[in-house]
């Protein structure tokens, strides 16, 4: 059963712990410094010539990607790219099919690129094959970085990987797979490369501060991912709400060598599913790993102590994670609602799941156009009473609702303003801020 309530409100800003997790309008972790192109006027894209050029332009860019472009032949962009932010278009998907080493790859950050922000994109490769190609999304040398809510499928060499002076880079939402065959005959030895996310290319490779400063934050490393997840040395590597269910014999999660400078890898909340081993030490990088897991679903022993991150950050329960990141519909990969003109919205019914312990309600999306939803779960067939304020505390509607339904709340035509919203269910009440745009 549907209703639609007319009120003056537009977009949802939750207030709870998990709701904002599944949207970000802005990084947490190590790459929240990232603004990318900033609130320029954004310009589609959907052609390997025109994507090309505006990556270039010296000037802030956002630049929406549109449908499917094709990297031609022996052409992979391999740029500068300095304060820009790419965003797909819901289906936009990036393809390089080339397994020759001087054509692969689809977008290379070169050294010297900084504040970029990546977000909503299908990466396509040709397969795992053995050879020193690029990956499906190289940092080589990018600062301030953030991708979000990308999905990267069949790397040639890797899926995404980052190295040489690249650093303060947050991950989050991506789903990293290999949905092809493996390719053997590789020059490099392997006959199964589906190694996914290389961090440093060697012991002695590193930024300028001496360490590469990841997170990656709700991630999901999927069906066909061999290694790499990630593999890295010279780092600090924050691992939050990330689940792991690559289903490969032999597989091998965390590939952690200290390298000159030495590592560290705080694994948080994070839930280990399928995979062979967990963690592998890289020993022939020397240093010292140091490996710590706090409330993670079959980790390993921990190597040593190290730290949570000082910066702030969300999380969820780990007995959540495998649910939430595996959503087809609002987990990780390129789930995002994009509007034409750039605008991005959650249509996400499985945001707030923590919910269901207190007041037995989802509600979603986190930005959005046109209507909040609030889901209502049936619980002894009680009711649920939905009120909506205005920021001076004035009542603007009240309705009561049977938990098995699904409220659709319609906020288009209405002035801009902050609002909030108050569901009680029995004792139980949930107040959350809504948000016309």
């Amino acid at each position: 059963m549907k209703k639609t309530l007319l009120l003056l409100v537009l977009t949802l800003s939750f207030t709870s712990l998990l709701a904002q997790t599944y949207y970000m309008a802005s990084p947490e972790g190590f790459g929240a410094n990232t603004t990318g192109g900033g609130n320029v006027s954004p310009v589609t894209v959907s052609n390997y010539t025109d994507f090309k050029a505006n990556i270039r332009l010296s000037t802030p860019q956002v630049i929406l990607v549109s449908g499917t472009i094709t990297i031609p032949t022996g052409q992979p962009i391999s740029e500068v790219v300095i304060n820009k932010t790419i965003i797909g278009l819901p289906g936009a998907r990036l393809v390089n099919n080339d397994l020759t080493p001087s054509g692969s790859g689809i977008l290379n950050l070169k050294n010297g690129s900084n504040n970029v922000i990546i977000r909503n994109l299908i990466f396509e490769g040709p397969g795992a094959y053995d050879v020193d190609g690029r990956d499906n999304l190289t940092a080589d040398g990018c600062t301030n970085l953030w991708v979000d809510h990308c999905e990267f499928q069949d790397g040639i060499d890797g899926n995404f990987d980052i190295k040489n002076n690249s650093d303060n880079i947050t991950v989050s939402w991506c789903k990293f797979t290999y949905l092809k065959p493996p390719i053997t005959g590789g020059p490099g030895g392997s006959n199964d490369h589906r190694f996914s996310n290389l961090i440093g290319s060697s012991s002695s490779n590193a930024p300028s501060d001496g360490h590469y400063s990841v997170t990656f934050q709700n991630c999901y490393w999927a069906s066909g991912c061999k290694a790499r997840m990630p593999r890295a040395r010279n780092a600090e590597l924050h691992i939050l709400n990330c689940y792991y269910n690559p289903g490969v014999s032999g597989s091998a999660a965390l590939g952690l060598g200290g390298g000159t400078n030495n590592l560290t890898c705080y694994v948080e909340k994070s839930h280990f599913n399928n995979v062979t081993n967990v963690y592998q030490n890289a020993g022939s990088d020397g240093g010292m790993v140091s490996l710590q897991f706090n409330d993670c679903i079959n980790n390993v022993s921990n190597l040593g102590s190290v730290s949570a991150p000082s910066y702030t950050y969300t999380s969820f329960p780990v007995t959540d994670v495998s649910t939430a990141v595996t959503d087809t519909s609002c987990g990780a990969g390129a789930t995002l609602q994009v509007s034409a003109s750039g605008v991005i919205s959650s249509s996400c019914d499985n945001l707030g799941v923590d919910d269901y312990t207190t007041t037995g309600i989802k509600y979603y999306p986190t930005v959005i156009e046109d209507k909040l939803n609030i889901k209502l779960v049936e619980r002894n067939n009680s009711r649920a009473e939905i009120s909506i304020y205005s920021l001076n505390g004035k009542k603007l509607y009240t309705s009561s609702e049977k938990l098995d339904d699904v409220s659709e709340i319609d906020f288009r035509g209405y002035e801009s303003g902050i609002y909030f919203c108050k569901v009680e269910v029995g004792s139980k009440v949930e107040m959350f801020k809504v948000i016309k745009k």
